[in-house]
């Protein structure tokens, strides 16, 4: 059977789709896909390196201050509708799984109108605006939270499932990780914003890093481009405790010696650490798209798998609330085994399977 995949901007819609597409093949391995994203974005390189042919539209969300630009948006989107109903002409699909972001809206439009069944992803606690869009035809709507379920008026074709995540690498034993680290067996914090870094993060873990590490507090530290000389600049001091990186590959070494993360609250970033049971403090990014990353936050917190901080309660509660946590190992464990009921490593392979079996029954 043909499939379509359609999904991009971040990791959080790619990874989800790339993984689904790899069950597919496992389950059919004949299955013929084809994925459609934009261009410039990152799913124009992910896709092509994870073996999948991708075409390319030229299609940009709403750009907040950029006037002349979006005055252009109706007219890019409709040539990207152009585009894509010649490519599904030509692919002629079974089905089109859409896994978010404004990429996805161009082949669910397409696929609607054209009676081919549409299947969609979404793994965010508000779904995303081309979900809650073309929710009320889609055959199947797989959502991570069930808490998303209050956002759709129709909820006949929805179904709760795990976030998928492509995360291969499990821990290894933490005395290794300490010493890839060159770290003393002390606690460890490992704070992170994504690959570009997070730079309120970074500037609220500066201000109390001293006072961390009087406390014998290690830190493994992902800056990000744009902060890392001025962080490691400023934490010479305490080279020997605090590890200061542009870029970590190895995250589940990192993971591994760990004791509490502080990061954002993506989704990819928290499926990561549910399916690693990690204790984690998140800090929502408060200009997300429809403030998902506090709402997905929330929805973690209210289940006691995680700790929750906004960007205005950095200075008051940062510290505080790091070295509580770190002190006190059973709330940490409560924290990483309540997260890890969130994380299903077979979510992927179960939402191919419904697909496939939806598709060959006619369904």
């Amino acid at each position: 059977m043909r499939y379509i995949f359609a999904g991009g901007g971040t990791g959080g819609h790619i990874f989800p789709a790339i993984s689904i597409a790899d069950c597919i093949r496992r389950i059919d391995s004949d299955a013929k896909i084809l994925f459609i994203g934009s261009k410039g974005r990152l799913e124009e390189k992910l896709v092509p390196q994870n073996n999948y042919e991708i075409k390319i539209i030229e299609l940009h969300g709403l750009n907040k201050g950029k006037v002349i630009s979006n005055l252009n948006l109706p007219f890019m989107i409709i040539r990207a509708v152009r585009e894509v109903k010649k490519i599904v002409k030509e692919f002629n699909p079974d089905a089109v799984v859409g896994t978010g972001g404004y990429a996805a809206a161009p082949l669910i439009y397409v696929a609607e109108k054209a009676g081919i069944p549409v299947f969609m992803q979404e793994g965010n606690a508000i779904p995303g605006k081309v979900t809650k869009m073309f929710a009320k035809k889609a055959a199947r709507i797989f959502v991570n939270f069930s808490d998303a379920k209050k956002y759709f008026r129709y909820k006949d074709n929805l179904t709760v499932e795990a976030h998928p995540i492509r995360f291969s690498k499990g821990k290894i034993r933490r005395t290794e990780a300490l010493g890839f680290f060159k770290l003393e067996e002390h606690p460890v914090l490992f704070v992170f914003g994504g690959s570009q870094g997070a730079s309120a993060i970074n500037s609220a873990v500066l201000k109390i890093a001293d006072k961390l590490s009087e406390l014998n507090i290690n830190i493994i530290w992902q800056t990000g481009k744009k902060d890392f000389n001025k962080i490691k600049e400023s934490t010479s001091k305490h080279e020997n405790r605090i590890k200061v990186f542009e870029f970590i590959n190895e995250m589940n070494i990192a993971y591994s010696a760990a004791d509490l993360c502080v990061c954002r609250a993506g989704i990819s970033s928290i499926m990561e650490l549910a399916a690693l049971s990690m204790p984690s403090l998140l800090i929502p990014y408060r200009f997300a798209a429809e403030n998902h990353q506090e709402k997905n936050a929330l929805a973690l917190s209210s289940a006691d798998a995680c700790i929750v901080l906004k960007e205005n309660e950095l200075d008051d509660k940062l510290f505080s609330t790091i070295a509580g946590y770190i002190a006190d190992s059973r709330k940490l464990e409560t924290l990483g085994r309540n997260i890890n009921k969130f994380s299903d490593p077979d979510s992927a392979l179960k939402i191919a399977n419904e697909i496939f079996n939806s598709i060959k029954n006619g369904n």
